[in-house]
């Protein structure tokens, strides 16, 4: 057994970053400057600062998404194992290491809380608790926003950084399965601290654009969605890099169809929780509750919800039901992009009708969404994530796109070599 493996062990070297990884990092740096020139352009046209931040928080959501689910997802990795993990380690890695970019888009929001969120306008501390309760002292408040913030990715940074020296040692041949019980404990406190933290933030960032609305799933629908969208890009990538070396020495249908699998399994878990959060808010019946809903079903919100209905469930469902459709690089590839489209939907859907109210406090709902608008909304996240792609392909393109020191990796080497 020790002279077969012997004879597939791979090095770092084996697994070099291909050229194309350079390549699609030039074209995501285009489309990240030509996409933030324009935003620019658009912004300076319509002079509204407003605009722009609303445009913001809504391409922020959706890219924060990538980056900290592939935390969470390299956390999980460690502490559970599993080949199709192994493979989607280093983009993981590479996703992570844009924490430190997500800080600085976070910063605009930050500092536009005024014109975001009704909480930061009150005149005085006792105007915001005779409206909001004891929750404007003790959580909704400009101090606590920050200071929770950033301690988020302070801990997330720290969490990222021991991971990846972690994977630096062993790539290196520095480590020894005694001292990796201490990196799964790690992870495990990884996934638990993802968990709260992703709560708190989503509320921060998107539920208190209500301040008087809540939910008790909406962490969780934060956590499948972001999740999902990781797995999305994940397999997006993999086939799309499948078919030249390194990877296409490890990739297989098979891991193909496991990546499926969890795709369908999370697309489920959030129709799921979505439904859950519909039937127990509008069977309540509580005014401070369903003016969610009432605000999203008037106006022409009410086509958003339904698309995503049969667009983010339905549709992705039914398709992925089938076993050869999961082991279909073609098809499996368009359904995962369409699939972090309608992300991108689902988002819209859940902050927008915030600013353009239908129901309540407004009357225009989608009609007030003029040309301005509809170009914000579109360049923000295409400049967002050009930039964000950017600095992820250069981070993949800095070490090997395997773990091949990894134990368990020699024999997934193995059993390809025998087959």
């Amino acid at each position: 057994m020790s002279d077969t493996t012997s004879t597939v062990r791979a090095t770092p070297q084996d697994f070099a970053p291909p050229a194309s990884i350079g390549r699609m990092r030039t074209r995501a740096a285009v489309v990240g400057v030509v996409g933030a020139v324009a935003l620019l352009v658009v912004a300076a046209i319509s002079k509204n600062w407003d605009l722009f931040l609303r445009s913001w928080l809504f391409s922020y959501m959706f890219w924060l998404g990538p980056t900290t689910g592939a935390l969470c997802l390299l956390c999980l990795q460690y502490t559970t194992g599993g080949n199709w993990g192994r493979l989607g380690r280093r983009i993981w890695e590479a996703a992570a290491g844009n924490l430190w970019l997500m800080v600085v888009f976070w910063i605009p929001i930050a500092l536009g809380l005024k014109s975001l969120y009704s909480w930061a306008r009150y005149a005085t501390e006792a105007d915001a608790v005779k409206d909001l309760g004891q929750k404007a002292i003790y959580y909704l408040n400009v101090k606590g926003f920050w200071i929770r913030g950033l301690a988020f990715f302070l801990v997330w940074e720290i969490i990222r950084r021991i991971l990846v020296s972690w994977s630096k040692k062993e790539e290196a041949g520095q480590t020894t399965p005694q001292k990796f019980v201490a990196i799964q404990n790690l992870s495990g406190f990884g996934i638990v601290f993802y968990a709260a933290a992703i709560t708190f933030l989503s509320i921060d960032l998107t539920m208190s654009l209500d301040p008087k609305w809540w939910s008790t799933v909406w962490g969780m629908l934060f956590m499948v969605g972001q999740v999902l969208t990781t797995f999305c890009f994940t397999l997006w990538l993999l086939v799309k890099l499948s078919p030249t070396e390194p990877v296409s020495k490890v990739f297989k249908t098979e891991y193909l169809h496991d990546f499926g699998k969890l795709m369908f399994a999370f697309v489920v878990l959030w129709a799921y929780l979505s439904f859950s959060q519909w039937i127990i808010i509008w069977s309540g019946n509580l005014q401070n509750e369903i003016g969610f809903y009432l605000n999203r079903l008037n106006s022409g919100w009410q086509y958003f919800g339904t698309i995503l209905i049969f667009a983010h469930f339905v549709f992705p469902f039914a398709l992925l039901l089938s076993r050869n459709t999961k082991r279909s690089t073609s098809r499996i590839t368009k359904i995962a992009l369409f699939v972090m489209f309608m992300r991108l939907v689902d988002l819209f859907w859940t902050t927008a009708p915030n600013f353009y109210r239908g129901y309540g406090n407004g009357t225009q709902g989608l009609k007030g969404f003029g040309l301005m608008d509809g170009l914000m909304y579109v360049l923000c996240p295409i400049a967002m994530g050009g930039i964000w792609l950017f600095f992820f392909y250069w981070n993949l393109g800095k070490r090997s796109l395997m773990p091949v020191n990894d134990p368990d990796f020699g024999q997934m080497m193995e059993a390809e070599h025998h087959g």
